[in-house]
Protein backbone atom coordinates (compact mmCIF):
# COMPACT_ATOMS: atom_id res chain seq x y z
CA UNK A 1 0.00 0.00 0.00
CA UNK A 2 1.67 2.97 -0.62
CA UNK A 3 1.89 5.93 1.92
CA UNK A 4 4.07 8.71 0.00
CA UNK A 5 4.87 11.94 1.65
CA UNK A 6 2.41 14.59 0.36
CA UNK A 7 2.79 18.37 -0.14
CA UNK A 8 -0.32 19.65 -1.02
CA UNK A 9 -0.13 24.00 -2.45
CA UNK A 10 -3.48 25.47 -2.28
CA UNK A 11 -4.22 29.18 -2.90
CA UNK A 12 -6.69 29.34 -0.59
CA UNK A 13 -6.84 29.11 3.28
CA UNK A 14 -7.66 25.49 4.34
CA UNK A 15 -9.80 24.63 7.45
CA UNK A 16 -8.60 22.19 10.47
CA UNK A 17 -11.83 20.50 9.88
CA UNK A 18 -10.78 19.28 6.32
CA UNK A 19 -10.54 15.80 7.09
CA UNK A 20 -8.93 15.11 3.24
CA UNK A 21 -5.97 17.27 3.97
CA UNK A 22 -5.34 17.49 8.16
CA UNK A 23 -4.89 14.62 10.31
CA UNK A 24 -3.43 16.02 13.14
CA UNK A 25 -4.29 12.29 15.34
CA UNK A 26 -2.78 10.27 12.79
CA UNK A 27 0.96 9.85 13.07
CA UNK A 28 1.28 7.99 9.78
CA UNK A 29 -0.13 10.96 7.93
CA UNK A 30 3.09 12.41 6.01
CA UNK A 31 1.49 15.17 4.46
CA UNK A 32 2.05 19.07 4.99
CA UNK A 33 -0.47 21.81 3.21
CA UNK A 34 0.92 24.99 2.23
CA UNK A 35 -1.77 27.50 1.83
CA UNK A 36 -2.49 31.12 2.97
CA UNK A 37 -3.63 32.04 6.54
CA UNK A 38 -3.05 28.17 7.65
CA UNK A 39 -4.76 27.11 11.04
CA UNK A 40 -2.46 27.69 13.77
CA UNK A 41 -2.96 24.23 15.48
CA UNK A 42 -1.56 23.04 12.06
CA UNK A 43 1.73 25.03 11.95
CA UNK A 44 2.62 24.16 15.14
CA UNK A 45 1.77 20.58 14.34
CA UNK A 46 4.41 20.72 11.39
CA UNK A 47 1.51 19.64 8.90
CA UNK A 48 1.01 23.65 7.47
CA UNK A 49 3.24 26.52 6.19
CA UNK A 50 1.73 29.93 5.33
CA UNK A 51 2.26 31.44 1.43
CA UNK A 52 1.10 34.67 -0.14
CA UNK A 53 -2.51 34.37 -1.71
CA UNK A 54 -0.95 35.66 -5.10
CA UNK A 55 2.39 34.81 -7.14
CA UNK A 56 5.64 34.17 -5.70
CA UNK A 57 8.51 31.93 -5.94
CA UNK A 58 8.65 28.18 -4.60
CA UNK A 59 11.29 28.68 -2.06
CA UNK A 60 8.71 30.45 -0.11
CA UNK A 61 7.60 26.98 0.26
CA UNK A 62 10.95 25.55 0.50
CA UNK A 63 11.89 27.50 3.35
CA UNK A 64 9.61 26.11 6.16
CA UNK A 65 9.83 22.87 5.11
CA UNK A 66 11.61 20.61 7.81
CA UNK A 67 15.08 19.29 6.59
CA UNK A 68 13.62 15.34 7.04
CA UNK A 69 10.83 16.12 4.69
CA UNK A 70 11.58 15.54 0.98
CA UNK A 71 7.76 15.65 -0.43
CA UNK A 72 6.99 12.54 -3.48
CA UNK A 73 4.16 13.49 -4.93
CA UNK A 74 3.10 17.77 -4.77
CA UNK A 75 -0.81 18.24 -5.25
CA UNK A 76 -1.90 22.02 -6.44
CA UNK A 77 -5.74 22.60 -7.52
CA UNK A 78 -6.94 24.73 -10.53
CA UNK A 79 -9.47 26.76 -8.11
CA UNK A 80 -7.75 30.45 -7.60
CA UNK A 81 -6.83 31.40 -10.87
CA UNK A 82 -4.14 34.25 -9.08
CA UNK A 83 -2.44 31.84 -7.64
CA UNK A 84 0.60 31.28 -9.41
CA UNK A 85 3.59 29.15 -7.52
CA UNK A 86 6.89 30.08 -9.64
CA UNK A 87 9.86 27.88 -9.69
CA UNK A 88 7.99 24.07 -9.45
CA UNK A 89 10.93 22.57 -11.42
CA UNK A 90 12.80 22.93 -8.80
CA UNK A 91 10.84 20.22 -6.78
CA UNK A 92 12.23 17.19 -7.99
CA UNK A 93 9.18 14.68 -7.76
CA UNK A 94 5.76 14.74 -10.02
CA UNK A 95 3.54 17.61 -9.73
CA UNK A 96 -0.15 17.03 -10.23
CA UNK A 97 -3.14 19.15 -10.85
CA UNK A 98 -6.62 18.67 -9.77
CA UNK A 99 -8.35 20.63 -12.41
CA UNK A 100 -11.67 22.22 -10.51
CA UNK A 101 -15.23 23.20 -11.61
CA UNK A 102 -15.15 23.68 -15.50
CA UNK A 103 -18.64 23.38 -15.98
CA UNK A 104 -19.71 27.01 -14.63
CA UNK A 105 -17.66 30.29 -13.63
CA UNK A 106 -17.73 30.16 -9.99
CA UNK A 107 -14.00 28.86 -10.03
CA UNK A 108 -13.17 30.29 -13.22
CA UNK A 109 -13.79 29.69 -16.92
CA UNK A 110 -12.79 26.34 -18.81
CA UNK A 111 -10.65 28.42 -21.08
CA UNK A 112 -9.07 30.03 -17.86
CA UNK A 113 -8.36 27.08 -15.99
CA UNK A 114 -6.82 25.32 -19.40
CA UNK A 115 -4.65 28.25 -19.39
CA UNK A 116 -3.97 28.37 -15.65
CA UNK A 117 -2.71 24.86 -16.24
CA UNK A 118 -0.77 25.71 -18.97
CA UNK A 119 1.36 28.15 -16.60
CA UNK A 120 1.87 25.82 -14.04
CA UNK A 121 3.09 22.90 -16.49
CA UNK A 122 2.21 20.35 -14.08
CA UNK A 123 3.25 16.92 -14.65
CA UNK A 124 -0.34 15.23 -14.46
CA UNK A 125 -3.92 16.63 -14.43
CA UNK A 126 -7.20 14.81 -13.44
CA UNK A 127 -10.40 15.80 -12.37
CA UNK A 128 -13.29 13.71 -10.13
CA UNK A 129 -16.24 15.67 -12.03
CA UNK A 130 -16.84 17.71 -15.80
CA UNK A 131 -15.02 14.78 -17.02
CA UNK A 132 -16.21 15.25 -20.24
CA UNK A 133 -14.14 18.36 -20.26
CA UNK A 134 -10.81 16.37 -20.42
CA UNK A 135 -10.95 15.77 -24.55
CA UNK A 136 -10.09 19.91 -24.48
CA UNK A 137 -7.13 19.22 -22.06
CA UNK A 138 -5.52 16.63 -23.82
CA UNK A 139 -5.96 19.06 -27.09
CA UNK A 140 -4.49 22.13 -25.39
CA UNK A 141 -0.90 19.83 -24.86
CA UNK A 142 -1.19 19.37 -20.80
CA UNK A 143 0.24 16.17 -19.40
CA UNK A 144 -0.95 12.78 -18.83
CA UNK A 145 -4.84 13.82 -18.33
CA UNK A 146 -6.98 11.15 -16.36
CA UNK A 147 -9.65 11.15 -14.01
CA UNK A 148 -10.92 9.54 -10.85
CA UNK A 149 -14.23 8.64 -9.19
CA UNK A 150 -15.58 11.57 -6.58
CA UNK A 151 -14.78 9.79 -3.36
CA UNK A 152 -11.26 10.80 -2.59
CA UNK A 153 -13.06 14.13 -1.79
CA UNK A 154 -15.37 12.93 0.34
CA UNK A 155 -15.10 11.36 4.12
CA UNK A 156 -15.97 7.84 4.39
CA UNK A 157 -18.80 7.20 6.67
CA UNK A 158 -21.17 4.50 6.43
CA UNK A 159 -24.61 4.93 8.37
CA UNK A 160 -26.16 1.51 10.22
CA UNK A 161 -29.06 0.24 8.06
CA UNK A 162 -32.39 1.08 8.54
CA UNK A 163 -35.36 -0.87 8.80
CA UNK A 164 -37.94 1.54 8.41
CA UNK A 165 -37.70 4.80 6.34
CA UNK A 166 -38.50 8.15 8.13
CA UNK A 167 -38.48 9.56 4.70
CA UNK A 168 -40.38 9.31 0.93
CA UNK A 169 -38.29 11.47 -0.73
CA UNK A 170 -35.04 13.81 0.39
CA UNK A 171 -33.24 16.27 -1.21
CA UNK A 172 -30.01 17.36 0.85
CA UNK A 173 -27.90 20.13 -1.05
CA UNK A 174 -27.31 23.57 -2.30
CA UNK A 175 -29.92 25.34 -4.09
CA UNK A 176 -28.14 28.63 -4.89
CA UNK A 177 -28.73 30.59 -7.52
CA UNK A 178 -26.12 28.71 -9.81
CA UNK A 179 -27.92 25.74 -9.16
CA UNK A 180 -31.03 27.01 -11.52
CA UNK A 181 -31.99 23.64 -13.23
CA UNK A 182 -32.25 21.62 -9.89
CA UNK A 183 -34.33 24.41 -8.43
CA UNK A 184 -36.82 24.54 -11.04
CA UNK A 185 -37.29 20.16 -10.73
CA UNK A 186 -37.52 20.78 -7.14
CA UNK A 187 -39.90 23.12 -7.66
CA UNK A 188 -41.71 21.00 -10.16
CA UNK A 189 -42.30 18.38 -7.83
CA UNK A 190 -43.13 20.45 -4.77
CA UNK A 191 -46.09 21.73 -7.15
CA UNK A 192 -46.50 18.40 -7.78
CA UNK A 193 -48.37 17.14 -4.37
CA UNK A 194 -44.70 15.22 -4.20
CA UNK A 195 -43.21 14.90 -0.61
CA UNK A 196 -40.37 15.37 -0.60
CA UNK A 197 -37.85 16.80 2.63
CA UNK A 198 -35.52 19.76 2.02
CA UNK A 199 -32.96 20.22 4.13
CA UNK A 200 -29.33 21.78 4.12
CA UNK A 201 -27.69 19.65 7.33
CA UNK A 202 -24.02 18.76 8.26
CA UNK A 203 -22.49 16.13 6.18
CA UNK A 204 -22.93 13.22 8.09
CA UNK A 205 -26.87 13.96 9.38
CA UNK A 206 -27.27 13.70 5.31
CA UNK A 207 -25.57 10.58 4.85
CA UNK A 208 -28.12 8.96 7.61
CA UNK A 209 -30.38 10.54 5.55
CA UNK A 210 -29.88 8.81 2.58
CA UNK A 211 -30.02 5.32 3.90
CA UNK A 212 -33.41 6.76 5.65
CA UNK A 213 -34.99 7.72 2.61
CA UNK A 214 -37.00 5.87 -0.17
CA UNK A 215 -35.34 7.83 -2.26
CA UNK A 216 -32.47 10.29 -2.72
CA UNK A 217 -33.02 13.45 -5.39
CA UNK A 218 -30.39 14.29 -7.41
CA UNK A 219 -29.45 16.82 -9.90
CA UNK A 220 -25.88 18.00 -11.43
CA UNK A 221 -25.50 21.53 -11.32
CA UNK A 222 -24.88 21.49 -15.79
CA UNK A 223 -24.44 18.20 -16.98
CA UNK A 224 -21.84 16.81 -14.58
CA UNK A 225 -21.24 13.55 -12.15
CA UNK A 226 -21.44 15.95 -9.09
CA UNK A 227 -20.04 14.13 -5.49
CA UNK A 228 -23.81 13.16 -4.20
CA UNK A 229 -23.56 10.37 -6.19
CA UNK A 230 -21.05 8.92 -4.35
CA UNK A 231 -22.36 10.13 -1.34
CA UNK A 232 -25.97 8.65 -1.41
CA UNK A 233 -24.64 5.25 -2.44
CA UNK A 234 -21.86 5.09 0.14
CA UNK A 235 -24.42 5.45 2.37
CA UNK A 236 -26.71 2.94 0.90
CA UNK A 237 -29.24 5.11 -0.16
CA UNK A 238 -31.53 4.69 -3.77
CA UNK A 239 -29.99 7.72 -6.25
CA UNK A 240 -32.51 8.94 -8.67
CA UNK A 241 -30.32 11.42 -10.52
CA UNK A 242 -30.16 13.20 -14.08
CA UNK A 243 -29.01 11.22 -17.16
CA UNK A 244 -25.99 12.34 -18.27
CA UNK A 245 -24.21 11.87 -21.32
CA UNK A 246 -21.97 8.79 -22.20
CA UNK A 247 -18.76 11.56 -22.19
CA UNK A 248 -19.47 12.09 -18.16
CA UNK A 249 -17.98 9.16 -17.33
CA UNK A 250 -20.87 8.23 -14.75
CA UNK A 251 -22.01 5.28 -16.67
CA UNK A 252 -18.39 3.73 -17.11
CA UNK A 253 -18.47 3.30 -13.57
CA UNK A 254 -22.47 2.02 -13.01
CA UNK A 255 -25.02 1.04 -14.79
CA UNK A 256 -28.82 2.37 -14.69
CA UNK A 257 -31.35 0.53 -13.21
CA UNK A 258 -28.72 -1.39 -11.63
CA UNK A 259 -26.96 0.01 -9.35
CA UNK A 260 -29.19 3.81 -9.41
CA UNK A 261 -32.03 4.93 -11.72
CA UNK A 262 -32.08 8.32 -14.28
CA UNK A 263 -34.46 10.74 -15.53
CA UNK A 264 -34.23 12.93 -18.31
CA UNK A 265 -37.27 15.24 -17.92
CA UNK A 266 -40.02 16.30 -15.14
CA UNK A 267 -42.26 13.59 -16.78
CA UNK A 268 -39.59 10.92 -16.56
CA UNK A 269 -38.84 11.89 -12.82
CA UNK A 270 -42.34 12.36 -11.97
CA UNK A 271 -42.99 8.82 -12.91
CA UNK A 272 -40.03 6.94 -11.65
CA UNK A 273 -40.72 8.51 -8.09
CA UNK A 274 -44.53 6.80 -8.52
CA UNK A 275 -43.06 3.44 -9.62
CA UNK A 276 -40.15 3.02 -6.95
CA UNK A 277 -42.96 4.72 -3.99
CA UNK A 278 -45.22 1.92 -5.08
CA UNK A 279 -42.30 -0.81 -5.64
CA UNK A 280 -39.49 -0.23 -2.81
CA UNK A 281 -38.44 -3.22 -3.21
CA UNK A 282 -36.80 -2.59 -6.38
CA UNK A 283 -35.60 0.74 -4.74
CA UNK A 284 -33.83 -1.00 -1.88
CA UNK A 285 -32.41 -4.14 -4.34
CA UNK A 286 -30.91 -1.34 -6.64
CA UNK A 287 -29.48 0.71 -3.39
CA UNK A 288 -27.96 -2.18 -2.21
CA UNK A 289 -26.65 -3.09 -5.58
CA UNK A 290 -25.32 0.57 -6.03
CA UNK A 291 -23.76 0.46 -2.38
CA UNK A 292 -21.70 -2.66 -2.86
CA UNK A 293 -20.60 -1.90 -6.71
CA UNK A 294 -19.20 1.94 -4.53
CA UNK A 295 -17.34 -0.38 -1.54
CA UNK A 296 -16.20 -3.27 -3.86
CA UNK A 297 -14.79 -0.39 -6.81
CA UNK A 298 -14.49 3.22 -5.36
CA UNK A 299 -14.33 3.20 -1.82
CA UNK A 300 -11.57 6.04 -0.47
CA UNK A 301 -8.85 4.29 0.01
CA UNK A 302 -9.12 1.82 -3.36
CA UNK A 303 -9.45 5.07 -5.48
CA UNK A 304 -6.38 6.86 -3.55
CA UNK A 305 -4.45 3.74 -4.19
CA UNK A 306 -5.15 3.79 -7.71
CA UNK A 307 -4.62 7.79 -7.75
CA UNK A 308 -0.37 6.75 -6.16
CA UNK A 309 -0.57 3.61 -8.52
CA UNK A 310 -0.96 6.12 -11.31
CA UNK A 311 1.79 9.07 -10.08
CA UNK A 312 4.31 6.32 -8.97
CA UNK A 313 4.40 3.58 -11.00
CA UNK A 314 2.93 4.88 -14.08
CA UNK A 315 -0.44 2.21 -13.98
CA UNK A 316 -3.96 2.94 -14.14
CA UNK A 317 -6.81 0.51 -15.06
CA UNK A 318 -9.74 1.43 -17.58
CA UNK A 319 -11.42 3.55 -18.07
CA UNK A 320 -9.56 6.46 -16.13
CA UNK A 321 -7.26 7.41 -18.95
CA UNK A 322 -10.37 8.72 -21.00
CA UNK A 323 -11.37 5.16 -22.76
CA UNK A 324 -15.52 5.94 -22.19
CA UNK A 325 -14.58 9.59 -24.46
CA UNK A 326 -13.99 9.03 -28.07
CA UNK A 327 -13.19 12.05 -29.07
CA UNK A 328 -9.92 11.69 -27.02
CA UNK A 329 -8.62 9.71 -29.71
CA UNK A 330 -8.92 11.70 -33.16
CA UNK A 331 -7.45 14.93 -31.26
CA UNK A 332 -5.45 17.26 -33.57
CA UNK A 333 -2.54 17.92 -30.92
CA UNK A 334 -1.19 20.32 -33.58
CA UNK A 335 -4.05 22.20 -34.88
CA UNK A 336 -4.46 25.69 -35.18
CA UNK A 337 -4.43 27.23 -32.22
CA UNK A 338 -7.04 29.91 -33.05
CA UNK A 339 -9.55 27.36 -34.05
CA UNK A 340 -9.58 25.66 -31.08
CA UNK A 341 -9.50 28.72 -28.84
CA UNK A 342 -12.87 29.59 -31.31
CA UNK A 343 -14.58 26.18 -30.40
CA UNK A 344 -13.67 26.51 -26.52
CA UNK A 345 -15.61 30.01 -26.37
CA UNK A 346 -18.56 28.88 -28.36
CA UNK A 347 -18.66 25.99 -26.09
CA UNK A 348 -18.94 27.92 -22.77
CA UNK A 349 -21.32 30.40 -23.88
CA UNK A 350 -23.67 27.29 -25.03
CA UNK A 351 -22.80 25.69 -21.69
CA UNK A 352 -23.55 28.85 -19.18
CA UNK A 353 -26.92 28.58 -21.52
CA UNK A 354 -27.68 25.14 -20.81
CA UNK A 355 -26.75 26.27 -17.11
CA UNK A 356 -30.64 28.34 -17.01
CA UNK A 357 -32.53 26.49 -19.66
CA UNK A 358 -34.26 23.04 -19.03
CA UNK A 359 -34.10 21.86 -22.61
CA UNK A 360 -32.34 23.77 -25.64
CA UNK A 361 -32.95 23.18 -29.15
CA UNK A 362 -29.75 23.61 -31.63
CA UNK A 363 -29.32 23.69 -35.29
CA UNK A 364 -25.78 23.96 -36.66
CA UNK A 365 -26.71 25.08 -40.94
CA UNK A 366 -24.40 23.92 -43.45
CA UNK A 367 -21.32 24.03 -41.31
CA UNK A 368 -18.32 22.55 -41.40
CA UNK A 369 -16.43 22.36 -38.24
CA UNK A 370 -17.05 18.54 -37.23
CA UNK A 371 -15.33 18.93 -33.73
CA UNK A 372 -17.49 22.09 -32.80
CA UNK A 373 -20.18 19.32 -33.25
CA UNK A 374 -18.70 16.93 -31.19
CA UNK A 375 -17.81 19.11 -28.45
CA UNK A 376 -21.51 20.35 -27.69
CA UNK A 377 -22.67 16.89 -27.71
CA UNK A 378 -21.81 16.15 -23.92
CA UNK A 379 -24.56 18.70 -22.93
CA UNK A 380 -27.05 16.20 -21.82
CA UNK A 381 -30.02 18.76 -22.32
CA UNK A 382 -29.11 20.24 -25.46
CA UNK A 383 -30.99 18.68 -28.78
CA UNK A 384 -28.37 18.98 -31.78
CA UNK A 385 -29.34 18.68 -35.37
CA UNK A 386 -27.18 19.21 -37.90
CA UNK A 387 -28.56 19.91 -41.69
CA UNK A 388 -26.05 20.13 -44.77
CA UNK A 389 -25.98 18.71 -48.20
CA UNK A 390 -26.45 15.08 -48.80
CA UNK A 391 -22.78 14.29 -48.56
CA UNK A 392 -21.91 16.94 -46.26
CA UNK A 393 -24.08 14.82 -43.69
CA UNK A 394 -22.68 11.35 -44.73
CA UNK A 395 -19.05 12.99 -43.77
CA UNK A 396 -20.53 14.14 -40.41
CA UNK A 397 -22.41 11.04 -39.73
CA UNK A 398 -18.95 9.57 -40.50
CA UNK A 399 -17.46 11.89 -37.88
CA UNK A 400 -19.98 11.41 -35.18
CA UNK A 401 -19.53 7.51 -35.21
CA UNK A 402 -16.10 7.87 -35.33
CA UNK A 403 -15.92 10.03 -32.05
CA UNK A 404 -19.02 7.95 -30.58
CA UNK A 405 -21.82 11.12 -30.55
CA UNK A 406 -23.98 10.27 -33.57
CA UNK A 407 -26.92 8.95 -30.65
CA UNK A 408 -26.69 12.85 -29.76
CA UNK A 409 -26.84 14.31 -33.15
CA UNK A 410 -29.84 14.61 -35.03
CA UNK A 411 -28.28 14.21 -38.95
CA UNK A 412 -30.48 15.71 -41.83
CA UNK A 413 -30.18 16.96 -45.43
CA UNK A 414 -34.56 17.65 -46.25
CA UNK A 415 -35.40 21.16 -44.27
CA UNK A 416 -38.28 20.68 -41.79
CA UNK A 417 -40.41 23.04 -40.34
CA UNK A 418 -39.26 22.68 -36.45
CA UNK A 419 -37.63 26.33 -35.04
CA UNK A 420 -34.76 26.46 -33.03
CA UNK A 421 -33.79 28.74 -29.98
CA UNK A 422 -30.33 28.28 -31.23
CA UNK A 423 -28.95 28.29 -34.67
CA UNK A 424 -25.04 28.16 -35.69
CA UNK A 425 -23.43 29.45 -38.78
CA UNK A 426 -19.81 29.51 -39.65
CA UNK A 427 -18.65 32.82 -41.16
CA UNK A 428 -18.75 32.97 -44.53
CA UNK A 429 -16.16 34.78 -46.96
CA UNK A 430 -18.33 36.76 -48.76
CA UNK A 431 -20.68 39.53 -48.62
CA UNK A 432 -23.28 37.20 -51.08
CA UNK A 433 -22.81 33.99 -48.92
CA UNK A 434 -23.59 35.90 -45.37
CA UNK A 435 -26.52 37.43 -47.30
CA UNK A 436 -28.23 34.39 -48.52
CA UNK A 437 -27.45 32.41 -44.99
CA UNK A 438 -28.88 35.22 -43.30
CA UNK A 439 -32.05 34.50 -46.17
CA UNK A 440 -32.24 30.29 -45.74
CA UNK A 441 -31.85 30.77 -41.44
CA UNK A 442 -34.06 33.43 -40.47
CA UNK A 443 -37.30 31.14 -40.95
CA UNK A 444 -35.34 28.56 -38.79
CA UNK A 445 -35.63 30.77 -35.79
CA UNK A 446 -37.71 31.16 -33.16
CA UNK A 447 -38.61 34.23 -31.77
CA UNK A 448 -36.71 35.64 -29.65
CA UNK A 449 -34.31 32.53 -30.42
CA UNK A 450 -30.47 33.03 -31.15
CA UNK A 451 -27.95 33.54 -34.54
CA UNK A 452 -24.64 32.85 -33.59
CA UNK A 453 -22.34 33.31 -36.11
CA UNK A 454 -18.99 31.90 -35.62
CA UNK A 455 -15.37 32.56 -36.86
CA UNK A 456 -12.52 34.74 -36.19
CA UNK A 457 -14.30 38.13 -35.80
CA UNK A 458 -13.20 41.62 -37.06
CA UNK A 459 -14.17 45.01 -36.55
CA UNK A 460 -14.84 45.95 -40.28
CA UNK A 461 -17.05 42.58 -40.36
CA UNK A 462 -19.10 43.19 -37.75
CA UNK A 463 -20.48 46.81 -39.14
CA UNK A 464 -21.54 44.86 -41.99
CA UNK A 465 -22.46 41.91 -40.23
CA UNK A 466 -24.97 43.95 -38.26
CA UNK A 467 -26.17 45.84 -40.82
CA UNK A 468 -27.53 42.53 -42.74
CA UNK A 469 -28.63 40.87 -39.72
CA UNK A 470 -30.91 44.04 -38.92
CA UNK A 471 -32.22 43.51 -42.62
CA UNK A 472 -33.54 40.28 -41.25
CA UNK A 473 -35.25 41.02 -38.12
CA UNK A 474 -31.69 40.26 -35.71
CA UNK A 475 -30.65 42.65 -33.35
CA UNK A 476 -26.64 42.03 -31.78
CA UNK A 477 -26.71 41.45 -28.21
CA UNK A 478 -23.78 40.41 -26.08
CA UNK A 479 -24.60 37.49 -23.44
CA UNK A 480 -22.67 37.29 -20.42
CA UNK A 481 -22.37 35.07 -17.17
CA UNK A 482 -24.78 35.75 -14.38
CA UNK A 483 -23.83 37.38 -11.60
CA UNK A 484 -20.54 38.59 -12.80
CA UNK A 485 -20.64 40.51 -16.31
CA UNK A 486 -18.27 38.35 -17.32
CA UNK A 487 -18.59 38.10 -21.37
CA UNK A 488 -19.26 35.29 -23.70
CA UNK A 489 -18.09 34.72 -27.04
CA UNK A 490 -15.95 37.72 -27.42
CA UNK A 491 -13.89 37.14 -30.58
CA UNK A 492 -15.35 33.84 -31.47
CA UNK A 493 -18.72 34.72 -32.57
CA UNK A 494 -21.20 37.31 -33.48
CA UNK A 495 -24.46 36.91 -31.35
CA UNK A 496 -27.99 38.21 -32.62
CA UNK A 497 -31.61 37.51 -31.18
CA UNK A 498 -34.64 37.49 -33.69
CA UNK A 499 -37.50 39.67 -32.42
CA UNK A 500 -41.20 39.25 -33.73
CA UNK A 501 -42.09 42.03 -36.43
CA UNK A 502 -44.40 44.28 -36.30
CA UNK A 503 -45.30 43.63 -32.58
CA UNK A 504 -46.65 40.08 -33.75
CA UNK A 505 -48.14 37.90 -30.90
CA UNK A 506 -45.74 35.06 -31.53
CA UNK A 507 -47.94 31.56 -31.50
CA UNK A 508 -44.75 29.31 -31.92
CA UNK A 509 -44.35 26.23 -29.15
CA UNK A 510 -40.88 26.61 -28.61
CA UNK A 511 -39.99 28.00 -25.26
CA UNK A 512 -38.11 31.35 -25.08
CA UNK A 513 -34.49 31.01 -23.90
CA UNK A 514 -33.62 32.46 -20.71
CA UNK A 515 -30.34 34.08 -21.16
CA UNK A 516 -28.07 36.90 -19.03
CA UNK A 517 -27.14 39.72 -21.35
CA UNK A 518 -24.37 42.21 -20.69
CA UNK A 519 -25.24 46.00 -19.63
CA UNK A 520 -24.14 49.06 -21.23
CA UNK A 521 -21.37 49.78 -18.25
CA UNK A 522 -19.81 46.53 -18.63
CA UNK A 523 -19.86 47.34 -22.59
CA UNK A 524 -18.98 50.68 -22.03
CA UNK A 525 -15.87 49.01 -19.44
CA UNK A 526 -14.74 46.38 -21.72
CA UNK A 527 -14.54 49.60 -24.83
CA UNK A 528 -11.66 50.79 -22.24
CA UNK A 529 -10.23 48.28 -21.50
CA UNK A 530 -9.19 47.59 -24.92
CA UNK A 531 -8.11 51.02 -25.75
CA UNK A 532 -3.94 50.51 -26.62
CA UNK A 533 -3.00 52.96 -23.93
CA UNK A 534 -5.11 50.90 -21.03
CA UNK A 535 -3.46 47.61 -22.18
CA UNK A 536 0.25 49.43 -21.81
CA UNK A 537 -0.46 50.73 -18.54
CA UNK A 538 -1.63 47.34 -17.40
CA UNK A 539 1.67 46.04 -18.73
CA UNK A 540 3.45 48.34 -17.10
CA UNK A 541 2.02 48.16 -13.42
CA UNK A 542 2.72 44.21 -13.26
CA UNK A 543 6.10 44.39 -14.72
CA UNK A 544 6.60 46.93 -11.54
CA UNK A 545 4.70 44.90 -9.09
CA UNK A 546 7.01 41.67 -10.16
CA UNK A 547 10.24 43.46 -10.01
CA UNK A 548 8.71 44.98 -6.14
CA UNK A 549 8.25 41.22 -4.82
Amino acid sequence: MFKPKELFIRGYSIPLSDSNLFNLEDPEDQSIVACPQPPIEAVKAGKAVSVPSGEFDISVILEQLPNSFQPEIVNLSARNMNFIPRGLERIKCPKVMKIGDTFHWSDGSLKGIIQYCQTLQCDYHWVYQGVQHLHFFVEAGLKNVFWLPGTPVIEHYIPQNKESKSYDIIFRGSQSELHVHRSRLVKFLQNSKVNIDIQSKPYIECLEDYANSRIAFNCGLNGDTNRRVFEVMMAGGFLLTDRLSSQSGLFSLFQEGVHLECYENEGELLHKIKFYLKNPDKAEKIAAAGHQKLIDCYSQQTVRQKFYRYILEGKIEPPFLLEHDKRVLYINRNGDHKKFSIRLQVYELIQEIHRLNPQIKLLYWKGVNQEMVSDLADLPRLDITYFNLKEAVIEMEAWCSKVGVKDQVHLEYLPSLQKFQIVLLDLPDTLAAIKQLLLEVEPKIANSGFLLIVGDTKRQTKRILNLLARLRGFIPVSLCVAGSQQPLGVGACFVYQKLARGGQVSQESTPKLFVNKLSLKAKVRMQLRSLPLVRQAKKFVKSFLLKKS
